[in-house]
């Protein structure tokens, strides 16, 4: 039984604007930031006891001094941050005990005994997780684009029966299960779609250059667009794919792809073009969002190393020769093979690496955490020897990338 969390967006009307209350968590976040870059707190928990007499000044709910400092102390421990960190656009966080949702009205605290209600606008997918009764809402984040809820179930783990191999390539997916089923879904409209997004914005950085608050709003526009164009695309293959493991009772096995960014950078000998296509492939985005729809349906998913998958032969292991048209042959078997689909095929035959054991981190959530109402960490506090030590919360997925 593992807990899989979901956040569903909704578009929404306020009942006052929401830009004070915007800048006023920002301002929140960015001096509990340098309140954190200057004391240098252990956890967040210390962060709370150092920033909380600055924050208390703005005179928003407690609940806003408690997630300013989460945001803010996630940024400070962000490994892969460059410089300073510092909250630019505006956005709200809220936990479950700062806000009520009845049905499709939303209210939340602003300061004591002071509320703003929001309505949000839901289709039949967005009422199916608001009246659902087994849903547990976790947190809310409001921006000026939409109302992200977050719900939490609690899922048993699916019992398979096989597992199917998931091929990412630029202009395809491929995959392939035990039932010796094999479909490819051809992609090239969201890298076609990327590409003219690129030459858009080439011309907007072209026409633009005297003025940089015209050029922002163009590029914000079409970036956006962009995104949406291709997150929709990619929803309806990775949905495809869940719901055809749920009905198979299928694991899903994909390749953790690392490094790729670093092959394709200037001087690496590659031509232009093909930098500019592969460092713009998506290949992270399709993989989330086939491991949260997966863990919502209690499927398991796994990730091999992407070495030799496409140039040994799945039946009998042998070395495969490289022909045109992306088309390989194996001697042993006398058989020639796509190159996708001996990919997949390879994913779904190899060996998964055994599960790691729960990590340690310098983190902890108390063990009342819950009963405050804040949302868990995926670290819980225990003792051993007198000393302190966190584990897991949550069932980590084998060989799992983390984020």
């Amino acid at each position: 039984m593992g807990r899989s969390v979901k956040a569903v967006q909704f578009r929404y009307k306020a009942s006052m604007k929401l830009d004070s209350l915007f800048e006023d968590f920002r301002r929140m976040c960015n001096d509990a930031i340098r309140i954190a870059l200057r004391e240098k707190p252990k956890n967040r928990f210390k962060l709370i006891e150092l920033a909380y007499p600055r924050l208390k000044e703005y005179g928003l709910h407690t609940d806003y001094i408690l997630s300013s400092c989460e945001v803010a102390y996630t940024s400070y421990r962000n490994k892969n941050r460059k410089s300073n960190p510092y909250v630019k656009r505006p956005f709200l966080k809220l936990y479950n005990k700062s806000f009520v949702l009845n049905h499709l009205l939303l209210r939340i605290s602003t300061s004591p005994k002071n509320f703003m209600y929001l309505t949000l606008q839901g289709s039949d997918y967005h009422l199916s997780f608001i009246d659902d009764p087994n849903l547990k809402r976790r947190s809310v984040t409001i921006t000026d684009r939409g109302v992200f809820i977050a719900f939490s179930k609690d899922v048993p783990e699916l019992k398979t029966r096989g597992r199917i191999g998931i091929d990412l390539n630029e202009r395809n997916v491929t995959w392939s299960d035990t039932d010796g089923e094999t479909v490819t879904v051809d992609t090239s409209e969201i890298a076609e779609l990327k590409g003219r997004y690129t030459a858009i914005r080439a011309r907007i950085a072209q026409h633009t250059g005297r003025d940089g608050r015209v050029k922002r709003r163009l590029l914000r526009k079409y970036g956006e667009r962009e995104r949406n164009r291709t997150d929709q695309a990619w929803h309806r293959i990775s949905k495809s794919i869940v719901n055809n493991a749920r009905e198979k009772r299928l694991g899903m096995v994909m390749e953790k792809l690392t490094g790729i960014r670093k092959l394709y950078r200037r001087g690496n000998g590659k031509g232009r073009s093909l930098r500019g296509r592969m460092n713009s492939w998506m290949f992270r985005e399709p993989q989330r969002q086939i491991e949260y729809k997966a863990a919502w349906e209690g499927i398991p998913v796994a990730y091999v190393l992407p070495r030799g998958t496409s140039s040994n032969c799945p039946d009998c292991g042998s070395r495969v020769v490289k022909l045109r048209d992306r088309k390989l042959y194996c001697p042993a078997c006398d058989l020639t093979w796509d190159r996708d689909v001996l990919a997949s095929k390879s994913i779904m035959a190899a060996v998964v690496p055994a599960a790691r054991p729960p990590k340690r981190s310098d983190e902890g959530e108390s063990k009342t955490q819950e009963e405050v109402g804040n949302p868990l960490s995926r670290w819980a506090e225990v003792k051993h020897d007198g000393e302190d030590h966190r584990v897991s919360r949550t069932q980590r997925l084998p060989d799992h990338p983390g984020r």
